[in-house]
């Protein structure tokens, strides 16, 4: 099944609302770090809320636009796929009783890496949870679920990852030792005093981000990640001089932190931030340049193709695609250099995070292929070619039956 570039040009606009939206109940920094892994040497903060329930509700609506509707087979096709996703949903809610789109607000995880061994992690999951929700998983694992302190755990394999729920709601999964440590009644959240890696964490947190991604490399991962690095160059050099680095992603935009060892390094990072930004602004103005250098061309082509034509024919349209998915290039810009505390804090905001991050239209993009592929396959056929190169066996002619003689006559 496939689509003229009329389906594709109502589907990449009926799309136009995707995107990430504020959550005006983001989690706290206290709140997200109360589970935290103290010398973590990477953690990844995800705010769920901010991300999928607005999506799945646009979803829904899709197949209700009037531009849809005028397109019986894309109709179809997008109602197909709705159902497919609203069943996956239903479908996991009914085992674990646990609604994917609305029930999980955020999720913090911490991970420490552990030398020629398995990491240790813990991923602390806020959202609408009890202990039937739990009951549920434990049936799914096999396992068997134990009261430990104020919370429960589910019992695994010894070298399963656990799953616990806290006294206050929170679902935690990871390492069965750190899991357990975190459900006892003594537990207490450990602090995040500035200079330490929870504070930069911290920090990254506070400023609501839909997702973050902080580096604090203990000097035995340094020497991991060093092993994987070919010598010498840039990545080797980012891991032995950072203290600390974060990239956060927001509903408007994009911002990274970077600490440094050297006042150096320090004035490097700044010049690649500053070329990161520029990179940044001509990545969102040159898809409309080229739009409009292959709108402005294509007249040249007229007749050579039924699809150029067609292209021709709605050239407004598709400069109205790019456009809804690309953004000018004026985003705000903000670069903060502190050398006293050899810290770089850099911020590009705009009215969407697709106005500053050049991703814009590849994820409808890829939207739009999937759905345009064929869905159902042929059959595979009984007569089976034989593969390239392979000569089909030679017949034999059927044995011919034995001949019988009469006995011969004595004389």
């Amino acid at each position: 099944m496939s689509f003229g570039i009329v389906e594709v040009i109502t589907l990449l606009l009926g799309m136009a609302g995707f995107g990430l939206t504020a959550n005006p109940s983001a989690p706290t920094a206290d709140q997200s770090l109360q589970y935290a892994l103290a010398d973590a040497d990477v953690a990844v903060h995800l705010d769920a809320a901010s991300v999928v329930p607005g999506n799945f509700k646009l979803l829904g609506q899709l197949v209700d636009q009037p531009q849809l509707k005028a397109s019986p087979e894309l109709a179809k096709l997008v109602r197909e796929t709705v159902t497919e996703i609203k069943g996956a949903r239903s479908a996991a809610q009914l085992a674990t009783g646990i609604d994917i789109t609305t029930d999980v607000a955020d999720a913090t995880a911490f991970v420490q890496l552990v030398p020629d061994g398995e990491p240790r992690f813990v991923v602390a999951v806020h959202g609408k949870f009890s202990q039937p929700n739990l009951d549920k998983l434990a049936k799914l694992s096999g396992g068997s679920i134990a009261k430990l302190g104020s919370g429960s755990i589910i019992e695994a394999g010894p070298r399963d990852p656990a799953l616990a729920l806290t006294r206050d709601g929170v679902l935690l999964i990871g390492t069965p030792r750190l899991v357990r440590d975190r459900l006892a009644d003594g537990w207490k959240p450990p602090s995040h005093e500035p200079g330490s890696g929870l504070a930069t964490l911290a920090e990254t947190i506070s400023a609501h981000p839909v997702l973050a991604v902080v580096l604090t490399l203990s000097s035995a991962a340094r020497g991991e990640a060093l092993k994987a690095l070919p010598g010498k160059g840039l990545a080797a050099d980012l891991v032995i001089r950072h203290k600390a680095a974060a990239l956060s992603i927001f509903h408007d935009g994009i911002g990274w932190t970077w600490i440094d060892s050297s006042a150096g390094g320090l004035d490097a990072m700044e010049l690649l931030a500053r070329g990161t930004l520029d990179v940044l602004r001509a990545a969102q103005i040159a898809p409309r340049g080229i739009a409009k250098i292959v709108m402005g061309a294509l007249d040249s082509y007229r007749g050579t193709s039924p699809q150029v034509d067609d292209l021709i024919k709605h050239k407004a349209e598709l400069l109205k695609v790019v456009e809804t998915y690309t953004g000018d290039g004026n985003f705000k810009v903000t670069v903060d250099k502190n050398p006293r505390a050899l810290r770089l804090a850099v911020r590009a905001t705009g009215k969407t995070v697709s106005e500053v991050l050049p991703f814009g239209l590849i994820a409808p993009a890829a939207l739009v292929g999937w759905l345009t592929m064929s869905r159902t396959q042929p059959a595979p056929s009984l007569l089976v070619a034989p593969p390239p190169g392979t000569a089909p066996p030679a017949s034999r002619p059927a044995a011919k039956p034995p001949v019988t003689r009469p006995p011969a006559k004595r004389p």
